[in-house]
């Protein structure tokens, strides 16, 4: 199943790398022809400037109607050339001297100019400002005129260029183009390297399922061998780990904490081989100083998984799997909310399938008689809403696991579990 999606992952993440890389590629065309039309616009406004400077100079210098009419007249001469649709003249205290646009502006022209901001005079440098209004390209550029010497500012030529209709679409093709250009690239090229990637991948991911595979059966096996210590069988521990995991679906936990309880529930008990056989195998009750001892199985069992980086998050279950709601459990005496979830599940589980299995010292309760005797700790023992969530569930577990004594029929339904959260784990 994960074999076969390789290739719809590699071609649906390579068609969107196509299409991005496409359309980055032709914003970004766009986006340099834009500003080389900006550059263009400044040095025609710059040129226009120095060609009118000798206008507006014998105005400046001489202020009246005849010299006002031959600057407008020069003006009017700019207009239309060099797609400049609307110039105007300011003087160095920025106010307006002469301004003309083409006929063809006037209707837009409120609309066009009130796009744009005023210039700030002080600046007394080359400045541009570009807007779109009803899909046309609008450029306002300013450059200041100089006196004789060049030296000082006298005034301000502003116009508005109007990028024609020709330039507009030749840039839009040039975009278009790049865009279309990067994409062919882009998939000819995959179609070269998609078989040696898919190669690869295929040989990594096999590789990391083969690894999580043994890594699940180790932990299996130490389980198994955990529970073999104490008991005569190891249908115990595969019981309660799926017991636990449906209670945790039940509740929509997590797929990274269920995981973390499915590791915590093989090694609950992983502490227990430090405890002696003495204790451990003793048939009848244990002393005060027995049980002690044996509590210790808890803190062994956190040293021997605590520095193995793929067993930390099992440290949960082992270590708070004995703790109660009421704060009278062990090792730490922990309540309520301090307790994790994952301990508080598995707790249930545990002490369900206690009751409900047959020990070499007791046989097993009725399931009727089992959830009576959990009830009564609701609160004390567990946590009384994951119990109700349990009970809608239990009679169902009960009739397909808790009877269930044949290892292959438990290691089948197991392996369905590890599978779903370890295996095909995305």
């Amino acid at each position: 199943m994960i074999f076969s999606s390789i290739h719809k992952k590699l071609a649906r993440n390579l068609l969107v790398s196509a299409i991005v890389i496409g359309i980055l590629t032709g914003l970004s065309v766009t986006l340099i022809e834009l500003r080389r039309i900006d550059r263009y616009v400044l040095k025609i406004a710059s040129d226009d400037s120095q060609i009118l400077s000798k206008y507006y100079l014998q105005y400046h210098n001489d202020r009246t109607d005849s010299t006002l009419t031959i600057l407008r007249q020069a003006i009017q001469d700019k207009i239309g050339h060099d797609s400049f649709i609307f110039i105007k003249l300011l003087d160095e205290n920025s106010q307006i001297v002469a301004k003309e646009s083409i006929k063809e502006f006037d209707k837009t022209a409120p609309n066009v100019l009130s796009k744009f901001n005023d210039f700030n005079v002080a600046d007394k440098s080359e400045y541009h400002n570009t807007v779109y209004f009803e899909d046309q390209l609008y450029i306002q550029a300013m450059a200041p005129i100089y006196d004789n010497h060049e030296k000082n500012i006298i005034g301000y030529f502003e116009g508005i260029y109007h990028l024609p209709d020709k330039k507009t679409v030749e840039t839009k093709k040039q975009s278009y183009y790049s865009i279309l250009l990067s994409i062919v690239v882009v998939v000819t090229t995959t179609v070269f390297i998609y078989p040696i990637v898919h190669n690869l991948y295929s040989k990594l991911l096999k590789r990391s399922l083969e690894l999580i595979e043994a890594n699940t059966n180790i932990l299996k096996s130490l389980g198994s061998a955990i529970a073999k210590r104490d008991d005569d069988t190891n249908s115990h521990n595969y019981r309660v780990t799926i017991l636990s995991v449906k209670l945790a679906e039940k509740i929509g936990l997590s797929r990274s904490q269920i995981r973390s309880l499915i590791k915590g529930a093989f090694l609950h008990d992983v502490g227990k081989i430090g405890i002696s056989d003495t204790i451990l195998l003793k048939p009848g009750k244990l002393t005060h100083a027995e049980f002690e001892i044996m509590k210790q199985h808890v803190v062994l069992g956190v040293e021997i998984v605590q520095d193995i980086d793929w067993l930390k998050d099992a440290v949960e279950v082992i270590q708070y799997h004995h703790e109660k709601m009421d704060g009278s459990g062990y090792v730490s005496g922990i309540k309520d909310k301090d307790i994790p979830i994952n301990a508080k599940l598995f707790a249930i589980a545990d002490v369900f399938d206690a009751l409900t299995s047959e020990r070499p010292y007791k046989k097993a309760f009725s399931f009727k008689t089992s959830i009576k005797i959990m009830k009564e700790d609701s609160g004390s023992h567990f946590d009384p809403e994951l119990l109700k969530n349990f009970e809608q569930i239990a009679e169902t577990l009960y009739t397909e696991i808790s009877n269930l004594e044949n290892k292959r029929q438990l290691n089948k339904q197991l392996d369905l579990l590890v599978n779903k959260y370890f295996v095909y784990f995305r």
